[in-house]
């Protein structure tokens, strides 16, 4: 069974060996053995932490099949807090001249500061042969379910920062032509500082518009566009009402996109119900079943039933042991 939940601090050496199948190009992944070990800590003291308000917490969650973590997703609080976080924004800039008698429209891109706080989903990564059969979406939308069970706990707003195109031989035309005129770095270690900390772009780029008109054409095309295999992934997003904002990475030129945690489907959709164990029935629905506890987090994409008159939710008994869930115990459906 596919289950994803929080990680704990025994999935260390699990999460350790994932990893190594993670690769460079995925720079918000920790990479050595204590930066694996101060990310668990990090999700162990957020959830477990007194208050509930967001104070820029990380919730890591990891993904089994069948008893082997083979993937990992985060969701990181009040982004920006304390230095605002630096992008490109694609806009339009008006020309006006009064004697000659015309307007032209110039599209740019200018460096934006977001300063208002923001929770911001992250660090999605399936191990290569698990990739199919509804795994990347169990683990994408375990987040949301997650939220829906906790909002209390993240900002009202949600980022998600879409990796930018690449070609074949992993080129990404904006860094080569473009930003990588404004660093001294390669763009690996451009964008492992900017994962921590993205202020120092504010230091190395002009605070002028830049034309997009007079950039190379390989460049332009590729403004706001996803990687190809992060397709799946901003296609899922639109799915639930995540819009591009204009917002352009610095770095590899990707999209963020945007949405309102109250109103994603998957959280608007939650619902809680009593349990019942049952065997030898139809189980005539599908759909993410989740242990909505805080202690005990974990979500399944699983068959069940439903009492309406009781209003009781029927599940496995396969499916109960995967949640940790007893009898009477609340569920949560989205």
């Amino acid at each position: 069974m596919k289950v994803a939940r929080l990680v704990k601090n025994s999935d260390f050496k699990s999460v350790e060996h994932l990893v190594k199948h993670s690769g460079k190009g995925m720079t918000t992944m920790p990479k050595t053995s204590n930066e694996i070990q101060e990310r668990i800590l990090w999700s162990e003291k957020s959830r477990n932490k007194k208050t509930k308000k967001p104070n820029q917490d990380s919730y890591l969650f990891v993904l089994e099949d069948n008893g082997r973590i083979v993937g990992l997703s985060a969701i990181y609080t009040s982004v920006s807090l304390k230095k605002p976080s630096v992008f490109f924004k694609k806009s339009i800039s008006q020309l006006e001249s009064k004697s000659l008698n015309f307007t032209k429209d110039l599209d740019v891109l200018s460096l934006h500061l977001c300063k208002q706080p923001y929770s911001e989903l992250g660090t999605l990564f399936l191990k290569p042969a698990f990739r199919g059969k509804g795994r990347g979406s169990l683990l994408s939308f375990s987040r949301f379910i997650f939220m829906s069970a906790h909002q209390q706990r993240f900002d009202p707003k949600l980022f998600v920062e879409i990796r930018g195109f690449k070609n074949a031989k992993d080129e990404s035309y904006f860094w080569n032509s473009f930003s990588k005129t404004f660093f001294n770095l390669d763009f690996f270690k451009a964008d492992e500082i900017s994962y921590i900390d993205n202020h120092f772009i504010m230091e190395s780029i002009p605070k002028y518009p830049f034309i997009i008109e007079h950039m190379p054409k390989k460049v332009q095309r590729v403004i706001g566009k996803p990687h190809p295999n992060a397709m799946p992934a901003y296609s899922l997003l639109r799915k639930q009402n995540f819009r591009p904002n204009g917002l352009i990475d610095v770095l590899d030129g990707g999209p963020c996109l945007e949405a309102k945690i109250k109103d994603i489907p998957l959280v608007k959709s939650a619902q809680l119900f009593p349990i019942v164990i049952k065997r030898n029935i139809n189980f005539d629905r599908f759909g993410f079943i989740a242990n909505p506890s805080i202690d005990d987090f974990a979500v399944v994409k699983e068959n069940y039933a439903f009492d309406k008159d009781k209003k009781e939710l029927f599940i496995s008994a396969k499916v109960a042991k995967a949640l940790n869930l007893k009898p009477g115990s609340l569920a949560q459906v989205n």
